[in-house]
Protein backbone atom coordinates (compact mmCIF):
# COMPACT_ATOMS: atom_id res chain seq x y z
CA UNK A 1 0.00 0.00 0.00
CA UNK A 2 2.69 2.27 0.95
CA UNK A 3 4.56 1.06 -2.64
CA UNK A 4 1.05 2.74 -4.18
CA UNK A 5 0.56 5.66 -2.62
CA UNK A 6 4.12 6.52 -3.28
CA UNK A 7 3.21 5.43 -7.07
CA UNK A 8 0.50 7.51 -7.11
CA UNK A 9 2.57 11.09 -5.88
CA UNK A 10 4.89 10.44 -8.54
CA UNK A 11 2.60 9.57 -11.42
CA UNK A 12 0.67 13.16 -10.82
CA UNK A 13 3.72 14.70 -10.32
CA UNK A 14 5.07 13.26 -14.10
CA UNK A 15 1.69 13.87 -15.36
CA UNK A 16 1.90 17.63 -14.29
CA UNK A 17 5.42 18.02 -15.64
CA UNK A 18 4.21 16.40 -19.07
CA UNK A 19 1.12 18.60 -19.65
CA UNK A 20 3.37 21.39 -18.52
CA UNK A 21 5.66 21.07 -20.86
CA UNK A 22 3.18 20.27 -23.92
CA UNK A 23 0.75 23.17 -23.20
CA UNK A 24 3.72 25.97 -22.07
CA UNK A 25 6.87 23.86 -23.14
CA UNK A 26 7.68 27.21 -25.32
CA UNK A 27 8.27 29.07 -22.52
CA UNK A 28 11.39 26.64 -22.07
CA UNK A 29 12.19 26.31 -25.55
CA UNK A 30 10.69 22.77 -25.51
CA UNK A 31 9.58 22.14 -28.81
CA UNK A 32 7.69 18.72 -30.15
CA UNK A 33 7.41 19.56 -33.66
CA UNK A 34 11.61 20.35 -33.39
CA UNK A 35 12.25 17.19 -31.72
CA UNK A 36 10.49 15.03 -34.10
CA UNK A 37 12.22 16.81 -37.29
CA UNK A 38 15.33 16.04 -34.89
CA UNK A 39 14.91 12.66 -33.95
CA UNK A 40 17.13 10.35 -36.14
CA UNK A 41 19.06 7.58 -34.23
CA UNK A 42 17.99 8.80 -30.84
CA UNK A 43 15.54 5.84 -30.88
CA UNK A 44 18.12 3.82 -30.49
CA UNK A 45 19.89 5.11 -28.25
CA UNK A 46 17.35 4.89 -25.65
CA UNK A 47 16.55 1.33 -26.18
CA UNK A 48 20.13 0.70 -25.57
CA UNK A 49 19.80 2.39 -22.19
CA UNK A 50 16.30 0.85 -21.39
CA UNK A 51 18.26 -2.26 -21.81
CA UNK A 52 20.94 -1.68 -19.69
CA UNK A 53 18.38 -0.50 -16.72
CA UNK A 54 16.72 -3.60 -17.67
CA UNK A 55 19.64 -6.27 -17.04
CA UNK A 56 20.71 -4.56 -14.04
CA UNK A 57 17.48 -4.72 -12.66
CA UNK A 58 16.77 -8.41 -13.09
CA UNK A 59 20.21 -9.07 -11.83
CA UNK A 60 19.72 -7.21 -9.17
CA UNK A 61 15.94 -8.74 -8.38
CA UNK A 62 17.51 -12.16 -8.95
CA UNK A 63 19.93 -11.79 -6.37
CA UNK A 64 17.91 -10.28 -3.83
CA UNK A 65 15.11 -12.56 -4.31
CA UNK A 66 17.72 -15.58 -3.45
CA UNK A 67 18.41 -13.85 -0.27
CA UNK A 68 14.76 -13.36 0.47
CA UNK A 69 14.05 -16.80 0.22
CA UNK A 70 16.76 -17.69 2.70
CA UNK A 71 15.61 -15.26 5.38
CA UNK A 72 11.78 -16.85 4.71
CA UNK A 73 13.84 -19.87 5.26
CA UNK A 74 15.51 -19.29 7.92
CA UNK A 75 12.86 -17.56 10.41
CA UNK A 76 10.75 -20.79 9.68
CA UNK A 77 13.29 -23.20 10.49
CA UNK A 78 14.13 -21.34 13.60
CA UNK A 79 11.02 -20.85 14.76
CA UNK A 80 10.23 -25.21 14.32
CA UNK A 81 13.35 -26.12 16.05
CA UNK A 82 12.87 -23.60 19.17
CA UNK A 83 9.50 -25.21 19.35
CA UNK A 84 11.17 -28.52 19.23
CA UNK A 85 13.81 -27.47 21.48
CA UNK A 86 10.57 -26.54 24.07
CA UNK A 87 9.16 -30.13 23.26
CA UNK A 88 11.88 -31.77 24.55
CA UNK A 89 12.12 -30.23 27.64
CA UNK A 90 8.98 -31.38 28.75
CA UNK A 91 11.13 -34.68 29.24
CA UNK A 92 13.03 -33.32 31.67
CA UNK A 93 12.77 -32.23 35.40
CA UNK A 94 10.21 -29.63 36.44
CA UNK A 95 12.63 -27.36 37.65
CA UNK A 96 15.04 -27.89 34.48
CA UNK A 97 12.12 -27.71 32.04
CA UNK A 98 11.16 -24.59 33.67
CA UNK A 99 14.34 -23.14 33.04
CA UNK A 100 14.15 -23.84 29.59
CA UNK A 101 10.76 -22.71 29.16
CA UNK A 102 11.91 -19.20 30.51
CA UNK A 103 15.01 -18.76 28.28
CA UNK A 104 13.07 -19.74 25.30
CA UNK A 105 10.63 -16.97 25.77
CA UNK A 106 13.25 -14.49 27.36
CA UNK A 107 14.53 -15.10 23.89
CA UNK A 108 11.37 -14.82 21.93
CA UNK A 109 10.79 -11.72 23.63
CA UNK A 110 14.11 -10.01 23.11
CA UNK A 111 14.18 -11.23 19.70
CA UNK A 112 10.77 -9.40 18.31
CA UNK A 113 10.99 -6.66 20.59
CA UNK A 114 14.59 -4.29 20.29
CA UNK A 115 16.74 -6.79 18.16
CA UNK A 116 13.92 -6.73 15.56
CA UNK A 117 14.49 -2.90 15.19
CA UNK A 118 18.32 -3.09 15.83
CA UNK A 119 18.58 -5.43 12.96
CA UNK A 120 16.36 -3.45 10.56
CA UNK A 121 18.50 0.04 11.14
CA UNK A 122 21.92 -1.08 11.23
CA UNK A 123 22.40 -4.82 11.99
CA UNK A 124 23.49 -5.04 15.26
CA UNK A 125 22.29 -8.07 17.40
CA UNK A 126 20.59 -7.41 20.54
CA UNK A 127 22.88 -7.73 23.93
CA UNK A 128 19.66 -9.57 25.52
CA UNK A 129 19.16 -11.82 22.62
CA UNK A 130 22.52 -13.04 23.09
CA UNK A 131 22.42 -13.43 26.28
CA UNK A 132 19.91 -15.61 26.20
CA UNK A 133 21.18 -17.73 22.85
CA UNK A 134 24.24 -18.04 25.28
CA UNK A 135 22.17 -19.38 28.22
CA UNK A 136 21.21 -22.50 26.47
CA UNK A 137 24.76 -23.84 26.41
CA UNK A 138 24.90 -24.47 30.02
CA UNK A 139 21.50 -25.86 30.24
CA UNK A 140 21.78 -27.86 27.52
CA UNK A 141 25.21 -29.17 30.07
CA UNK A 142 22.57 -29.86 32.61
CA UNK A 143 20.25 -31.64 30.59
CA UNK A 144 23.24 -34.03 29.38
CA UNK A 145 23.28 -35.04 33.32
CA UNK A 146 20.04 -35.30 33.61
CA UNK A 147 18.96 -37.77 30.84
CA UNK A 148 21.58 -38.88 28.21
CA UNK A 149 18.98 -40.14 25.94
CA UNK A 150 17.26 -37.12 24.90
CA UNK A 151 20.23 -34.50 25.29
CA UNK A 152 22.33 -35.25 21.72
CA UNK A 153 18.86 -33.95 20.26
CA UNK A 154 18.30 -31.39 22.20
CA UNK A 155 22.26 -30.74 21.22
CA UNK A 156 21.62 -30.74 17.89
CA UNK A 157 18.09 -28.86 17.61
CA UNK A 158 20.05 -25.87 19.37
CA UNK A 159 23.00 -25.96 16.81
CA UNK A 160 20.17 -25.47 13.89
CA UNK A 161 18.78 -22.63 16.08
CA UNK A 162 22.33 -20.96 16.35
CA UNK A 163 22.75 -21.25 12.20
CA UNK A 164 19.26 -20.32 11.38
CA UNK A 165 19.72 -17.30 13.79
CA UNK A 166 22.75 -16.60 12.38
CA UNK A 167 21.23 -16.62 8.66
CA UNK A 168 18.53 -14.65 9.32
CA UNK A 169 20.72 -12.21 10.74
CA UNK A 170 22.78 -12.29 8.07
CA UNK A 171 19.65 -11.65 5.06
CA UNK A 172 18.07 -9.53 7.13
CA UNK A 173 20.17 -6.36 6.86
CA UNK A 174 20.95 -4.24 3.79
CA UNK A 175 22.81 -6.43 1.11
CA UNK A 176 22.51 -4.79 -2.15
CA UNK A 177 26.35 -2.51 -2.38
CA UNK A 178 25.04 0.98 -2.44
CA UNK A 179 26.95 1.72 -5.74
CA UNK A 180 24.37 -0.84 -7.49
CA UNK A 181 21.51 0.95 -5.70
CA UNK A 182 22.73 4.21 -7.05
CA UNK A 183 23.31 2.79 -10.34
CA UNK A 184 19.91 1.53 -10.83
CA UNK A 185 18.34 5.01 -9.90
CA UNK A 186 20.38 6.84 -11.92
CA UNK A 187 19.96 4.80 -15.14
CA UNK A 188 16.07 4.67 -13.93
CA UNK A 189 16.09 8.78 -13.97
CA UNK A 190 18.01 9.33 -16.91
CA UNK A 191 15.69 6.88 -18.86
CA UNK A 192 12.52 8.96 -17.86
CA UNK A 193 14.08 12.14 -18.57
CA UNK A 194 15.59 11.53 -22.12
CA UNK A 195 11.88 10.02 -22.94
CA UNK A 196 10.88 13.85 -23.03
CA UNK A 197 13.14 14.56 -25.83
CA UNK A 198 11.58 11.31 -28.20
CA UNK A 199 9.50 13.64 -30.42
CA UNK A 200 5.78 11.96 -30.79
CA UNK A 201 3.62 14.05 -32.12
CA UNK A 202 0.37 12.43 -30.71
CA UNK A 203 -0.15 13.83 -26.97
CA UNK A 204 -1.89 11.26 -26.03
CA UNK A 205 0.34 8.20 -27.50
CA UNK A 206 3.44 10.03 -25.96
CA UNK A 207 1.39 10.51 -22.93
CA UNK A 208 1.08 6.52 -22.57
CA UNK A 209 4.43 5.60 -23.38
CA UNK A 210 6.13 7.75 -21.05
CA UNK A 211 3.43 7.24 -18.06
CA UNK A 212 4.32 3.15 -19.00
CA UNK A 213 8.05 3.96 -18.68
CA UNK A 214 7.22 6.01 -15.58
CA UNK A 215 5.43 3.19 -13.56
CA UNK A 216 7.57 0.07 -14.29
CA UNK A 217 10.57 2.16 -13.75
CA UNK A 218 8.89 3.37 -10.34
CA UNK A 219 7.94 -0.45 -9.37
CA UNK A 220 11.02 -1.31 -10.27
CA UNK A 221 12.95 0.53 -8.14
CA UNK A 222 10.21 -0.21 -5.10
CA UNK A 223 10.57 -3.74 -5.49
CA UNK A 224 14.77 -3.27 -5.12
CA UNK A 225 13.78 -0.97 -1.99
CA UNK A 226 11.25 -3.29 -0.18
CA UNK A 227 14.05 -6.58 -0.98
CA UNK A 228 16.89 -5.06 0.23
CA UNK A 229 14.83 -4.00 3.62
CA UNK A 230 13.47 -7.16 4.64
CA UNK A 231 12.42 -6.04 7.82
CA UNK A 232 11.12 -2.35 7.02
CA UNK A 233 7.05 -1.93 7.02
CA UNK A 234 6.54 -2.66 3.30
CA UNK A 235 4.46 -4.28 0.64
CA UNK A 236 7.02 -7.15 0.58
CA UNK A 237 8.40 -7.56 4.61
CA UNK A 238 9.42 -10.12 7.75
CA UNK A 239 7.27 -9.85 10.25
CA UNK A 240 7.71 -11.21 13.38
CA UNK A 241 4.51 -13.25 13.57
CA UNK A 242 5.63 -16.96 13.71
CA UNK A 243 7.75 -15.86 16.48
CA UNK A 244 4.82 -13.60 18.51
CA UNK A 245 3.19 -17.09 17.92
CA UNK A 246 4.97 -19.26 19.15
CA UNK A 247 5.71 -16.95 22.53
CA UNK A 248 2.06 -16.68 22.64
CA UNK A 249 1.80 -20.76 22.74
CA UNK A 250 4.59 -21.31 25.35
CA UNK A 251 3.25 -18.75 27.60
CA UNK A 252 0.02 -20.02 27.93
CA UNK A 253 1.16 -23.24 28.46
CA UNK A 254 2.77 -24.19 31.52
CA UNK A 255 3.41 -27.98 31.13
Amino acid sequence: MKSLKRLVIILVAFSVLFFSLRFYGSYVHYNVDHLIANLDGIAWLYSTIGTIFAVLAAFVIVSEIGDWNKLIEASREEVKELNELWQWSKSLSPELSKEFRENIIKYLEATIGKEWDEIRDDGNEDEEAKLAMDKFHPLISKAIEENRDIAPFMFKTLDEIVDKRAMRIEFSYDNVPKITKFTAILVDIALVGLSFFIGVKSMWLAYIFQFCIVSLGSIILFVIDDLDNPLRDGDWCLKPDLYKKLLSQIQNNHV
